[in-house]
Protein backbone atom coordinates (compact mmCIF):
# COMPACT_ATOMS: atom_id res chain seq x y z
CA UNK A 1 0.00 0.00 0.00
CA UNK A 2 2.71 2.75 1.17
CA UNK A 3 4.86 1.52 -1.97
CA UNK A 4 1.89 2.76 -4.53
CA UNK A 5 0.77 6.00 -2.41
CA UNK A 6 4.60 7.17 -3.01
CA UNK A 7 4.50 5.84 -6.38
CA UNK A 8 1.73 8.53 -6.80
CA UNK A 9 3.71 11.19 -5.10
CA UNK A 10 6.27 10.33 -7.43
CA UNK A 11 4.09 11.03 -10.80
CA UNK A 12 3.09 14.36 -9.48
CA UNK A 13 6.77 14.94 -9.30
CA UNK A 14 7.33 14.41 -12.91
CA UNK A 15 4.72 15.63 -14.16
CA UNK A 16 5.71 19.38 -12.93
CA UNK A 17 9.24 19.76 -13.53
CA UNK A 18 10.28 21.78 -16.14
CA UNK A 19 13.97 22.78 -17.78
CA UNK A 20 15.63 23.43 -20.68
CA UNK A 21 19.31 24.23 -20.27
CA UNK A 22 21.69 21.62 -21.71
CA UNK A 23 24.73 21.40 -18.96
CA UNK A 24 22.99 20.73 -16.05
CA UNK A 25 24.10 20.19 -12.67
CA UNK A 26 21.96 18.63 -9.85
CA UNK A 27 21.83 22.50 -8.06
CA UNK A 28 20.74 23.68 -11.46
CA UNK A 29 17.76 21.30 -12.09
CA UNK A 30 16.64 21.23 -8.61
CA UNK A 31 16.24 25.49 -8.50
CA UNK A 32 14.79 25.36 -11.84
CA UNK A 33 12.26 22.66 -10.13
CA UNK A 34 11.44 24.52 -7.04
CA UNK A 35 11.29 27.77 -8.99
CA UNK A 36 8.69 25.80 -10.91
CA UNK A 37 6.25 24.40 -8.39
CA UNK A 38 6.24 28.13 -6.21
CA UNK A 39 9.46 28.59 -4.69
CA UNK A 40 10.60 28.07 -1.56
CA UNK A 41 9.22 30.64 0.91
CA UNK A 42 6.18 29.68 -0.37
CA UNK A 43 6.39 26.02 0.37
CA UNK A 44 7.90 27.27 3.46
CA UNK A 45 4.32 28.38 4.58
CA UNK A 46 2.66 25.06 3.90
CA UNK A 47 2.52 23.30 7.56
CA UNK A 48 -0.31 20.83 6.78
CA UNK A 49 -1.65 18.95 4.31
CA UNK A 50 -4.85 16.30 3.44
CA UNK A 51 -5.32 14.30 0.68
CA UNK A 52 -7.83 11.98 -0.13
CA UNK A 53 -9.01 9.34 -3.17
CA UNK A 54 -8.74 5.70 -4.35
CA UNK A 55 -5.91 3.63 -6.05
CA UNK A 56 -7.05 1.07 -8.69
CA UNK A 57 -5.18 -1.91 -8.71
CA UNK A 58 -6.49 -4.58 -10.97
CA UNK A 59 -9.68 -2.65 -11.48
CA UNK A 60 -10.38 -3.05 -7.52
CA UNK A 61 -10.86 0.38 -6.20
CA UNK A 62 -9.19 1.11 -2.46
CA UNK A 63 -9.89 4.40 -1.41
CA UNK A 64 -7.71 6.34 1.31
CA UNK A 65 -6.58 9.46 3.02
CA UNK A 66 -3.61 10.90 4.14
CA UNK A 67 -3.38 13.66 6.80
CA UNK A 68 0.28 15.00 7.86
CA UNK A 69 1.45 18.16 9.73
CA UNK A 70 4.78 19.09 8.82
CA UNK A 71 7.81 17.33 10.60
CA UNK A 72 5.11 16.23 13.09
CA UNK A 73 3.29 13.18 11.92
CA UNK A 74 1.35 11.23 9.20
CA UNK A 75 -1.48 8.95 8.96
CA UNK A 76 -3.05 7.11 6.26
CA UNK A 77 -6.10 5.53 6.41
CA UNK A 78 -7.61 2.64 3.89
CA UNK A 79 -10.11 0.37 3.51
CA UNK A 80 -9.96 -2.65 1.48
CA UNK A 81 -12.53 -5.80 1.39
CA UNK A 82 -14.02 -4.32 4.37
CA UNK A 83 -10.52 -4.01 6.14
CA UNK A 84 -9.16 -1.25 8.04
CA UNK A 85 -5.10 -0.71 7.03
CA UNK A 86 -3.69 2.07 9.12
CA UNK A 87 -0.24 3.31 8.81
CA UNK A 88 1.06 6.39 11.38
CA UNK A 89 4.34 7.86 11.50
CA UNK A 90 5.85 10.15 14.16
CA UNK A 91 9.95 11.47 14.60
CA UNK A 92 10.20 8.90 17.36
CA UNK A 93 7.73 5.78 16.90
CA UNK A 94 5.24 4.14 14.25
CA UNK A 95 2.46 1.77 13.99
CA UNK A 96 0.54 -0.04 11.63
CA UNK A 97 -2.32 -2.21 11.06
CA UNK A 98 -2.89 -4.15 8.02
CA UNK A 99 -5.56 -7.43 8.39
CA UNK A 100 -3.52 -8.84 5.15
CA UNK A 101 0.18 -8.53 6.62
CA UNK A 102 -1.27 -10.21 9.91
CA UNK A 103 -1.55 -7.32 11.94
CA UNK A 104 -5.27 -6.74 12.95
CA UNK A 105 -4.82 -4.58 15.22
CA UNK A 106 -2.27 -1.15 15.62
CA UNK A 107 0.69 -2.54 16.32
CA UNK A 108 4.63 -0.35 16.30
CA UNK A 109 6.74 -1.07 13.48
CA UNK A 110 10.35 -1.79 14.09
CA UNK A 111 13.53 1.07 13.98
CA UNK A 112 14.40 -0.35 10.56
CA UNK A 113 10.79 0.12 8.97
CA UNK A 114 10.46 4.04 11.16
CA UNK A 115 13.98 4.81 9.49
CA UNK A 116 12.84 3.48 6.27
CA UNK A 117 9.19 6.20 6.45
CA UNK A 118 10.92 9.27 8.81
CA UNK A 119 11.39 11.11 5.19
CA UNK A 120 8.08 11.68 4.77
CA UNK A 121 7.41 13.38 7.54
CA UNK A 122 8.63 16.28 5.31
CA UNK A 123 5.50 17.78 2.74
CA UNK A 124 7.56 20.61 1.98
CA UNK A 125 9.04 18.66 -0.61
CA UNK A 126 12.12 16.70 -0.55
CA UNK A 127 13.96 19.25 -2.92
CA UNK A 128 13.33 22.14 -1.16
CA UNK A 129 15.96 23.68 1.06
CA UNK A 130 17.29 19.99 0.68
CA UNK A 131 21.07 20.66 2.26
CA UNK A 132 19.47 22.37 4.79
CA UNK A 133 17.62 19.03 5.75
CA UNK A 134 20.60 17.07 5.87
CA UNK A 135 20.29 15.51 2.52
CA UNK A 136 22.81 15.22 -0.63
CA UNK A 137 22.18 15.23 -4.36
CA UNK A 138 24.12 13.58 -7.47
CA UNK A 139 23.54 14.17 -11.62
CA UNK A 140 24.07 10.75 -12.23
CA UNK A 141 23.09 11.37 -16.05
CA UNK A 142 20.67 11.84 -18.56
CA UNK A 143 18.38 8.66 -20.36
CA UNK A 144 15.53 8.10 -22.53
CA UNK A 145 12.15 5.88 -22.01
CA UNK A 146 9.57 6.00 -24.66
CA UNK A 147 10.92 8.29 -26.52
CA UNK A 148 10.54 10.97 -23.66
CA UNK A 149 14.44 12.21 -21.88
CA UNK A 150 14.60 12.25 -18.47
CA UNK A 151 17.71 13.78 -15.95
CA UNK A 152 18.20 11.67 -12.96
CA UNK A 153 19.25 12.86 -9.70
CA UNK A 154 19.74 10.60 -6.41
CA UNK A 155 18.95 11.90 -3.15
CA UNK A 156 20.49 10.16 0.01
CA UNK A 157 18.52 11.70 3.23
CA UNK A 158 19.80 12.27 6.64
CA UNK A 159 18.15 8.98 7.47
CA UNK A 160 20.31 7.41 5.03
CA UNK A 161 17.48 6.98 2.73
CA UNK A 162 18.26 6.72 -0.83
CA UNK A 163 16.09 7.22 -4.25
CA UNK A 164 16.66 8.33 -7.37
CA UNK A 165 14.57 10.86 -9.26
CA UNK A 166 13.75 11.51 -12.42
CA UNK A 167 12.96 14.95 -14.40
CA UNK A 168 11.39 15.42 -17.50
CA UNK A 169 13.85 17.06 -19.93
CA UNK A 170 10.81 18.30 -22.65
CA UNK A 171 8.21 18.97 -20.20
CA UNK A 172 7.15 21.72 -18.83
CA UNK A 173 6.81 23.41 -15.29
CA UNK A 174 3.18 24.14 -14.74
CA UNK A 175 -0.30 22.57 -15.12
CA UNK A 176 -3.43 25.25 -15.32
CA UNK A 177 -7.09 25.27 -15.58
CA UNK A 178 -8.61 27.69 -17.54
CA UNK A 179 -12.28 28.67 -16.75
CA UNK A 180 -14.20 29.75 -19.56
CA UNK A 181 -17.65 29.31 -17.60
CA UNK A 182 -19.27 29.11 -14.49
CA UNK A 183 -23.00 27.63 -14.48
CA UNK A 184 -24.91 27.59 -10.78
CA UNK A 185 -26.66 24.29 -10.65
CA UNK A 186 -28.82 24.77 -7.63
CA UNK A 187 -27.83 26.62 -4.34
CA UNK A 188 -24.54 26.53 -3.81
CA UNK A 189 -23.32 24.04 -6.37
CA UNK A 190 -21.64 25.22 -9.77
CA UNK A 191 -20.64 23.57 -12.81
CA UNK A 192 -17.36 24.64 -14.05
CA UNK A 193 -16.39 24.35 -17.48
CA UNK A 194 -12.82 25.07 -18.79
CA UNK A 195 -9.66 23.85 -19.96
CA UNK A 196 -6.94 21.70 -18.44
CA UNK A 197 -3.49 21.93 -19.83
CA UNK A 198 -0.10 19.96 -19.06
CA UNK A 199 2.86 19.27 -21.10
CA UNK A 200 1.25 21.53 -23.61
CA UNK A 201 -1.50 19.56 -24.10
CA UNK A 202 -4.89 20.70 -23.57
CA UNK A 203 -8.28 19.34 -23.67
CA UNK A 204 -12.11 20.58 -22.30
CA UNK A 205 -12.67 19.69 -18.82
CA UNK A 206 -16.21 19.93 -16.41
CA UNK A 207 -16.28 19.47 -12.67
CA UNK A 208 -18.57 20.56 -9.98
CA UNK A 209 -17.34 22.92 -7.35
CA UNK A 210 -19.61 24.51 -3.89
CA UNK A 211 -19.05 27.85 -3.37
CA UNK A 212 -19.57 29.27 0.38
CA UNK A 213 -18.88 32.34 1.44
CA UNK A 214 -15.30 31.52 2.69
CA UNK A 215 -14.74 28.69 1.00
CA UNK A 216 -14.70 26.59 -2.30
CA UNK A 217 -14.17 22.74 -3.09
CA UNK A 218 -14.90 20.89 -5.65
CA UNK A 219 -13.14 17.67 -7.47
CA UNK A 220 -11.39 17.60 -10.78
CA UNK A 221 -11.08 14.09 -12.35
CA UNK A 222 -8.85 13.27 -15.85
CA UNK A 223 -7.20 10.70 -17.94
CA UNK A 224 -3.46 11.12 -17.57
CA UNK A 225 -2.55 9.54 -20.37
CA UNK A 226 -4.15 11.94 -22.92
CA UNK A 227 -1.52 14.44 -21.48
CA UNK A 228 1.34 11.97 -22.35
CA UNK A 229 2.09 10.89 -18.75
CA UNK A 230 2.47 7.60 -19.31
CA UNK A 231 4.55 6.67 -16.59
CA UNK A 232 3.90 3.23 -14.83
CA UNK A 233 0.54 3.00 -16.82
CA UNK A 234 -1.27 -0.25 -17.56
CA UNK A 235 -2.65 0.65 -21.09
CA UNK A 236 0.94 0.98 -22.30
CA UNK A 237 3.01 -1.09 -20.02
CA UNK A 238 2.35 -5.12 -18.89
CA UNK A 239 3.21 -7.10 -15.79
CA UNK A 240 3.54 -3.83 -13.71
CA UNK A 241 1.34 -5.26 -10.61
CA UNK A 242 2.06 -3.03 -7.68
CA UNK A 243 3.62 -0.79 -9.17
CA UNK A 244 0.84 -0.04 -11.61
CA UNK A 245 -0.61 3.55 -11.27
CA UNK A 246 -4.12 4.55 -12.14
CA UNK A 247 -4.52 6.17 -15.18
CA UNK A 248 -7.35 8.57 -13.65
CA UNK A 249 -6.20 11.69 -11.86
CA UNK A 250 -8.61 12.83 -8.81
CA UNK A 251 -7.39 16.57 -7.49
CA UNK A 252 -9.55 17.48 -4.72
CA UNK A 253 -9.95 21.61 -4.30
CA UNK A 254 -10.52 22.73 -1.04
CA UNK A 255 -9.66 26.81 -1.56
CA UNK A 256 -10.33 28.84 2.10
CA UNK A 257 -10.44 32.67 1.90
CA UNK A 258 -7.46 34.22 4.79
Amino acid sequence: MKKILLSVSFLFSLVLFSNHLQAQTADEIINKYVTAIGGKDKWAQVKSMKVSGYIEVQGIKINFSQQAIQGTGVRVDAEFQGQKIIDITTPTMGWSQNPFGGKSTLQPISEEELQQKLDELDIQDEFVDYASKGSTVEFIGKDEEDGNEFYKIKMLTKNKNESVYFFDVNTYATAYVSINKVLTKKGNLHEVSGDLTIKEITHPVNFSVTILKDKISGKLTFDRTKYNVKFASGSFFENLGDNLINDTITLEINLNKL
